[in-house]
C-alpha cells in the first residue's frame, strides 16, 4: 500500500511543481507581450500599459524564484534549480534595469528554453525512477 501511494504523492508533487514553473513562464510571457518595447519614451497611456505588463512580469519572476526554491527543497539537481530560477532573475533584472527596452525580450529568449529543459529533465528523471529502472 505504501509504494503506490508514495509514487502517486511523488507524481502529484512533481506535477504541482511543473505547473508552478509553467505559470511563471506564462505570467512573464504575457507581461512582456503586454508591456511591449519602445525606441522612444512612450506616451502616458503607453507608460500605463507598460507598467501593467511589468506587474505581470514581476509576478512571474516571483513565482519563478519560488519554483526555484521549491526545486531545491525537492532535491532536484542544482542545474535544474538554477535554470528554473533564471527567468525570474534575468527577466526581472532586465525589467528593473530598463522597463521600456527590448532587454526583457532577450532575457526571456535565453531563460525560457533553459527553464523548459529543466522541466523536461525532471519529467524524464521522475518517470525513469518510477518505472524502477534506476539511475
Amino acid at each position: 500500500m505504501g509504494t503506490g501511494s508514495d509514487a502517486a504523492r511523488r507524481w502529484a508533487g512533481t506535477t504541482a511543481w511543473i505547473l508552478l514553473v509553467f505559470s511563471s513562464l506564462v505570467l512573464v510571457g504575457y507581461g512582456i507581450a503586454r508591456a511591449d518595447w519602445f525606441l522612444w519614451l512612450p506616451t502616458p497611456a503607453e507608460m500605463e500599459q507598460s507598467w501593467t505588463g511589468n506587474l505581470f512580469v514581476y509576478a512571474g519572476c516571483a513565482v519563478s524564484v519560488a519554483a526555484s526554491v521549491w526545486s531545491h527543497a525537492r532535491g532536484n539537481p542544482v542545474w535544474v534549480t538554477v535554470c528554473v530560477g533564471l527567468p525570474g532573475v534575468l527577466v526581472g533584472w532586465a525589467a528593473l534595469a530598463d522597463p521600456y527596452s527590448l532587454l526583457r525580450h532577450l532575457a526571456a529568449v535565453v531563460a525560457f528554453p533553459m527553464a523548459l529543459s529543466a522541466v523536461a529533465e525532471v519529467i524524464w528523471a521522475r518517470g525513469y525512477r518510477q518505472r524502477g529502472l534506476g539511475r
